[in-house]
């Protein structure tokens, strides 16, 4: 095939900071004011031990950046690895830097209540572990979880077993049970993928690999989910846990779609979950989510300056961050960030109305010197282009109105087409790689993807999209795009890794989900053309929770009914584990009828035929190739 060479040349290592790349960076670094420690003094303010992490190890403090980082992204690099036991305030303790979330502790009459529990039981217990290494070995007496992105409440397992009972105060937002189960399980195996791309999760630790996720340095997997007992479900609720007084403030629809804030008037602390960051944060998040309502987070981050305005502020703590002390530093931080995303919404619209398309936009958009210049609001998460391209796509949709993009063909076959017009694979390669000597690397990001995807075995193609990822990854202040573009060159160079491939279900979480939920996922795994004709009733029982479905199968569809069918083809009797073992593959099921596990009655051919109907879905599929 025209361009190849053999695997064995290829480049499997990171390579150096191009000269163009090098001037972008330093372009970059005389456009802010490196000057203002402030950042700094507030993330080192109230430490009482510092926890080392893997980022921290490298030794970065007080170190300029390296020619393959963004100048930007290692200040926050630096501050972000920032990371122990802090007081925030006598009687509140942040955790930072165990996990993507921080873990706050606030001391009750009786115990200690635990504000959002990590992302994994590992975390979990390391962040509890160094708290009472400092502070009185005290009960959990209440979790409060503050929104429905797993990062916050996944090492909730831990936390419980440091509780007098199981039966502590676990208190969400409304909707929290309903929201986290729709994001995390129904879509898990794709987001997981793509996810791994924004984490640079597999990439190598260093300045030519992972150094942040833009909000943390630390990313852990692995749930401990705990079904909540209690949730807020007035907009302004007051409640008295272990003696302290907390004032919830919800804000559904906004960072994720179950959230809350809530002021802690005993200690005088306001805290606004994932709404407020020492970031711009991701209108439209890279690892695919639904499109973030910019409107009602702006709205509720105006309701918590009102809030701020009537009430004593000793200091603003983040989930993501370092907190900002004062009543006065407080406000100006919320007002900075409220306007940001205002700011960017209203344009992003503005410009819609005069015709822009969505790439013309991102391209157009610039944010004013009050709203640029704040450290607060620099992009290491969120970009201005990828939100901007999110309020298009929420109001207008992916379809640009030129009707040329109204069926386009897939990426395979219009990669072929590209390259076919423009002469060749030779040809194009060629020419890429002169504007890759020029600096164009955007250009030949998008010109060579046709290449790959025309050719994906052109390893001289692949070699170059690989060097150009490289590039832009290390000119990226974002440090999802950042990682976004390693991961890219790493799998281009390497391939995808494979191990483990097969998705059979988050089985921690999924046990402890309602059966109305689990259906869904049930549904999007039946494949349609395979069910081609196929009619099927199956009556299911689950006898430990007293719950009692059938299952139609008709139309290429499955649908449900809250009862038990007259004349069913299929009757299936077992507690709800089994039932979700079997149906994800885990558990077989002549071995489940053997151990007593599962009764059928009818003709039991039917499951087998059902089963064999169900995706199982790729942890792994391809991304920067067909």
């Amino acid at each position: 095939m025209s361009g190849t060479v053999p695997t064995s040349h290829l480049s499997k290592l990171p390579k150096n900071a191009t000269t163009v790349t090098k001037k972008a960076n330093k372009d970059f670094f005389e456009s802010l004011n490196f000057e203002n420690k402030q950042d700094y003094e507030d993330a080192d303010r109230g430490l009482i031990a510092p926890y080392e992490n893997r980022i921290e190890n490298l030794n970065i403090q007080n170190q300029p950046s390296p020619e393959t980082v963004n100048p930007s992204l290692w200040r926050n690099v630096q501050l972000q690895a920032k990371s122990g036991l802090y007081k925030v305030v006598e009687g509140v303790y942040q955790v930072r830097g165990l996990s993507l979330a921080t873990v706050i502790f606030v001391e009750g009459k009786s115990g200690v209540i635990v504000i959002d529990t990590s992302s994994s039981n590992s975390a979990a217990d390391a962040a509890i572990e160094l708290y009472f290494s400092y502070r009185p070995k005290r009960p959990v007496t209440a979790i409060i979880i503050s929104q429905s992105h797993a990062d916050h409440f996944g090492g909730t397992h831990s936390i419980l077993q440091y509780a007098e009972t199981s039966t502590i105060p676990i208190i969400v937002p409304e909707h929290f049970t309903q929201e986290m189960f729709s994001e995390n399980v129904l879509l898990g195996p794709i987001m997981s993928r793509r996810a791994s791309y924004q984490f640079g999760i597999g990439l190598p630790v260093g300045e030519k690999g992972f150094l942040s996720a833009g909000i943390g340095t630390v990313f852990h997997s692995g749930n401990g989910f705990e079904m909540p007992n209690r949730e807020i479900k007035e907009e302004i609720e007051q409640l008295t846990i272990d003696g302290i007084n907390f004032e919830f403030l919800l804000t559904p629809n906004t960072e994720a779609p179950a959230e809350m804030h809530f002021y802690i008037q005993d200690y005088k602390v306001l805290f606004v979950s994932e709404n407020v960051n020492k970031t711009m944060h991701q209108i439209y998040t890279i690892r695919g989510a639904k499109t973030r309502d910019t409107l009602e987070w702006v709205k509720a981050i105006d309701k918590t300056i009102d809030l701020t305005m009537s009430k004593e502020i000793d200091a603003l703590v983040m989930a993501h961050a370092w907190p900002v002390w004062g009543k006065e530093q407080a406000l100006e931080h919320l007002v900075l960030q409220r306007d940001l995303y205002k700011y960017i919404h209203d344009q992003t619209v503005r410009l819609a109305n005069h015709g822009y398309t969505m790439e013309e936009i991102a391209e157009e958009l610039k944010l004013p010197e009050t709203l640029d210049q704040y450290w607060g609001n620099r992009g290491y998460y969120g970009t201005l282009k990828h939100n901007s391209k999110g309020i298009y796509n929420f109001y207008l949709g992916y379809y640009s109105g030129h009707p040329s993009d109204l069926d386009p063909l897939p990426q395979v076959e219009s990669g072929q087409k590209y390259v076919s017009y423009m002469g060749g694979s030779a040809h194009v390669v060629k020419q890429a790689k002169a504007d890759f000597e020029n600096g164009q690397y955007r250009w030949v990001a998008q010109v060579l993807k046709h290449v790959v995807m025309a050719e994906p075995d052109n390893k001289e193609a692949k070699e170059l999209l690989a060097d150009t990822f490289e590039q832009l990854g290390y000119q990226a202040e974002s440090a999802n795009w950042r990682n976004a573009y390693l991961i890219g060159a790493s799998e281009l160079r390497n391939g995808t890794r494979k191990k483990g491939a097969i998705a059979k279900g988050h089985s921690g979480m999924m046990l402890k989900m309602p059966f109305d939920e689990f259906f869904k996922l049930l549904s999007v795994r039946l494949n349609g053309p395979k069910a081609a004709d196929k009619k099927m009733i199956m009556n299911v029982s689950l006898s430990d929770v007293e719950e009692k479905y059938t299952i139609y199968l008709e139309n290429c569809v499955l649908n449900k009914r809250n009862k038990l069918d007259d004349n069913p083809d299929l009757s299936f009797i077992s507690n709800k584990a089994t039932f979700y073992a079997i149906v994800n593959g885990i558990l077989d099921p002549r071995e489940a009828v053997t151990s007593n596990k599962l009764k059928l009655f009818g003709d039991q051919t039917k499951l087998d035929e059902f089963l064999n109907l169900l995706d199982h879905f790729d942890q792994f599929i391809n991304i920067v190739t067909p």
